[in-house]
């Protein structure tokens, strides 16, 4: 059961995003679907859902939700899934699924199946004042939380949860769960750019030592950029760059950064020429292979809707 195997391997390695980003790529491979965490189908590990060649992302591994805060909801799970957002405010105790718990699980897509991301995210505190409230006067004996009428209240409580004025982007819930997950789950930011990145640019992953010193063009998205001051005052960057293959740093020296330095920026998405470099000063081969940039260029939307593929 390769199933099996996958998602004892995630849940050793679900403190190392690195290790965890490599396998769901190998389950890709396998055919294997890795799944958003789901307070109604995930438990504390990464587990395989039951006749399906799918594991889901245990939510413990969100970041924010602690092993407290998941046995609470499994507790709370135990009387029937969460019928909606209002079901889980009443029956997961509020001094343990806190509003880190509650905002976490939101953005990495646990209440998908209930509501909107963006309306949870507006309504958040409306839904934790409810459920404190009816969970002091259940306490107190005025409400019972099981269902039954309570003589004080002749009408069951409930939370009115008001839409959004504004939708997040589908790139800021691609970011809420790289924050959160430490990987990409539900989409790749760069989905849409697969024609272009194959025929325009060489995966990242064949950027080896063998290819030291030869020039390529590569693309992918900026995940952090790092300037430095030189001895002559001027300013130059270090540059992760990810594809859906592998991640590299650019190295940008001083006149090229003064042309594109504004528009390094995180998220951006480039494509970039330039020299392999897979050696140190001293000219021994080192593991993590760099380029040096000859040309950066960001990929701008309207490029990409005009671009034609060409099969190639």
């Amino acid at each position: 059961f390769p199933e099996a195997f996958m998602a004892a391997l995630m849940t050793s390695d679900a403190d190392d995003t690195e290790r965890l980003a490599i396998e769901i790529v190998e389950c890709q491979h396998m055919g294997i679907k890795v799944l958003s965490p789901d307070v109604n189908e995930s438990f504390v590990e990464f587990a395989v859902v039951p006749g399906e060649k799918e594991i889901r992302f245990g939510m413990a591994a969100v970041k924010g939700v602690g092993v407290g805060v998941v046995e609470e909801i499994l507790r709370a799970r135990k009387d029937g899934k969460f019928k909606n957002v209002e079901d889980f405010a009443k029956r997961a105790s509020t001094s343990k699924v806190n509003k880190k718990a509650w905002d976490s699980l939101i953005k990495t897509g646990a209440f998908d199946e209930m509501a909107d991301r963006s309306d949870l995210l507006f309504n958040l505190e409306t839904i934790q004042a409810f459920a404190s409230k009816l969970q002091k006067e259940a306490l107190s004996g005025q409400t019972d939380l099981f269902g039954g009428m309570s003589t004080v209240e002749s009408i069951q409580p409930t939370v009115n949860i008001v839409t959004a004025p504004a939708k997040h982007t589908d790139k800021e819930r691609l970011t809420w769960e790289r924050e959160l997950l430490g990987l990409y789950i539900s989409a790749h930011p760069l989905d849409n750019y697969d024609a272009y990145f194959s025929e325009q640019t060489v995966p990242i992953v064949e950027m080896t030592q063998d290819i030291d010193n030869k020039t390529l063009t590569i693309g992918g998205l900026v995940s952090s950029v790092r300037t430095i001051i030189t001895k002559s005052g001027t300013k130059m960057a270090f540059v992760k760059l990810e594809d859906k293959t592998s991640e590299t740093e650019i190295i940008v020296f001083p006149n090229l950064y003064e042309q594109v330095g504004a528009k390094l920026v995180q998220d951006a998405v480039v494509r970039v020429t330039g020299k392999v470099s897979a050696r140190d000063r001293d000219g021994n081969l080192i593991s993590e292979v760099k380029m040096i940039a000859d040309e950066v260029q960001v990929v701008e939307d309207d490029e990409l809707r005009t671009y034609e593929s060409n099969g190639r």
